[in-house]
């Protein structure tokens, strides 16, 4: 086994200074002390650590994560969901933060905008099947479901 390159005082540090940069996740921070060298017995050490001094927090990773992603890069449920299971974060905490930090209205509104503003990059499609068709898949990339768009003004 190789030692550290770091001592765990300098490991602490370093990761104290990542987390506090913005909000992460365990999985970000287990990754970024693999690359530090850290082994697995450190790694739980280094992790409890932030953990217990608020450094870390999956719970709020999820809420800054999921307001982010839909106020900034207007994504959907869908999208955010399964981003969140990519980092490898507990189902129930997605499901919770999905529901508990986008509220409905919000979410209609980020959709609607969606919509105008894609409607008016179609404006010269004349036929309005395919911009229909190309209106709904572009919703649908963004993580949005069929059902909370349908009853939108699609045409």
């Amino acid at each position: 086994m190789i030692p550290p390159a770091f001592s765990k005082e300098q490991i602490i540090f370093k990761l104290e200074a990542f987390c506090a940069y913005q909000e992460r996740c365990t999985q970000e921070v287990r990754t970024k002390l693999e690359r530090l060298g850290a082994d697995e017995s450190l790694s739980i050490e280094v992790i409890k650590h932030l953990t217990d001094h608020r450094f870390l927090d999956d719970k709020r990773f999820v809420e800054a994560y999921v307001q982010g992603k839909l106020r900034i890069k207007k994504w959907g449920r869908q999208k955010i969901k399964a981003a969140l299971f990519q980092k490898r974060i507990d189902a129930k905490l997605i499901q919770e933060g999905i529901y508990a930090f986008i509220s409905d209205d919000e979410y209609q509104q980020v959709i609607e905008s969606l919509i105008e503003r894609k409607k008016r990059e179609l404006s010269s499609e004349k036929n309005p099947q395919i911009k229909k068709q190309k209106l709904m898949r572009f919703l649908l990339s963004r993580g949005f479901q069929y059902d909370e768009f349908s009853s939108s003004n699609l045409d």
